[in-house]
């Protein structure tokens, strides 16, 4: 078997939250469930929960909610929370729960290169910390070039939603999500 994750990140500065989320496939499920998500999409461009509406995150979620999948969202909360220091906050959690859960990849969504170049040093100084080790492959892809990027996106906005008092779509989830809240400070 062979396991790959995909992560995608949202965040609300209004309630101080930050979601990192990883969704954990099995490879060779991997291109059935890129079909599926594919199918989901209206338009050109990368399926994107903030921009669906109420209707269509219904049925997205239905669709996804039938998929044999974990996840697995690191909850960084602060009162004046800060983006970036909140998702390294958030990595130093979920990669070292990814790398134990069996991971083999790992694919963030790729940001801008600023960005992707202060994660690659996160991630190189885990490897020095031995919080992570080099058994695992990290890459940063193009959300609109990898459907299953799309899987974390939808998990992380029902999550942002239940933070917000909304539940709804987090109860119609239906799969293994496993959610590690932390102090984002």
């Amino acid at each position: 078997m062979f396991v790959h994750a995909y992560v995608d990140e949202s965040y609300d500065l209004t309630i101080g939250v930050y979601i990192l989320t990883a969704s954990i496939v099995d490879y060779s499920d991997a291109e059935d469930i890129r079909c599926m998500l594919r199918e989901l999409r209206r338009g050109g461009g990368k399926l994107h929960w903030s921009k669906e509406p109420t209707n269509r995150r219904d049925e997205i979620v239905k669709t996804v909610s039938t998929l044999s999948l974990t996840t697995v969202s690191v909850i960084g909360s602060s009162a004046a929370l800060r983006p970036e220091r909140s998702r390294r906050k958030c990595m130093e959690v979920l990669l070292p729960e990814l790398e134990s859960a069996g991971v083999d990849a790992v694919h963030f969504e790729a940001r801008q290169e600023r960005n992707n170049k202060q994660d690659k040093e996160l991630i190189a100084t885990c490897r020095m910390k031995r919080i992570l080790s080099n058994r695992i492959q990290i890459d940063f892809v193009p959300g609109g070039t990898e459907p299953l990027l799309w899987l974390p996106d939808i998990t992380c906005g029902i999550l942002l939603a239940t933070e917000r008092g909304d539940d709804s779509y987090f109860e119609q989830l239906g799969h293994a999500a496993r959610q590690l809240k932390i102090a984002a400070n």
